[in-house]
């Protein structure tokens, strides 16, 4: 085992993350009341590990021996900072509160048809997306940024916004550029809703 399998997390956990609901109909969705980002790719992009290395958890998120046995949107209610809200983060598109969208991505491989087009129809949405190169301790860091640049000049324009980001679940190489670009970002600010007067 690679010595650097037992990196310590750079920066803190979140302040909160907890496991919502499984859900297999949009009737199960939570309450369209916070900001929601998605977490999308291929079964085999590695979804659950980064969720785990993102939200400093161990095993918040099941990883499975078999890619592609998620048959559910799981939703889980995450804090970061003590002066933030909520916002909650789904595996796949949720519902009208949908801010950012992260589309993972094995950094090995280049961007496919099916991820152009995805891409394509989140800018059709006005939805901002994130492409995250993931498994990025599988390359040595020249090889790495090689790749990173590579996908960049692929995407052409939807990489100008948010350039790829090179993550690794491993060594959590990316994890802190991450979490401050979703902070950062300005698409979790939201407003409670209304009080309803009696």
């Amino acid at each position: 085992m690679n010595r650097r399998d037992f990196s310590p997390p750079p920066g803190p956990p979140a302040l909160a993350a907890e496991f919502l609901v499984s859900a297999a109909d949009r009737r199960q969705f939570p309450a369209p009341e916070r900001p929601e980002v998605a977490l999308m790719g291929r079964s085999n992009a590695g979804k659950s590990s980064l969720l785990n290395r993102f939200l400093g958890r161990r095993a918040l998120a099941r990883v499975g021996s078999s890619p592609g046995r998620t048959r559910q949107i799981n939703f889980f209610r995450v804090v970061f900072r003590r002066e933030d809200r909520p916002f909650l983060l789904a595996d796949l598109p949720g519902g009208r509160p949908l801010r950012m969208a992260l589309l993972l991505m094995d950094i090995r491989r280049d961007p496919s048809p099916d991820e152009f087009g995805l891409l394509d129809w989140l800018a059709g949405l006005g939805l901002p997306a994130w492409l995250v190169a993931t498994k990025a301790d599988k390359l040595g860091w020249g090889e790495a940024a090689a790749r990173l640049r590579r996908i960049a000049g692929l995407l052409g324009a939807a990489a100008q916004a948010r350039p790829p980001l090179a993550f690794s679940s491993v060594t959590g190489q990316g994890r802190a550029e991450l979490v401050a670009g979703l902070i950062d970002s300005g698409l979790l600010d939201w407003a409670p809703p209304p009080e309803t007067t009696p």
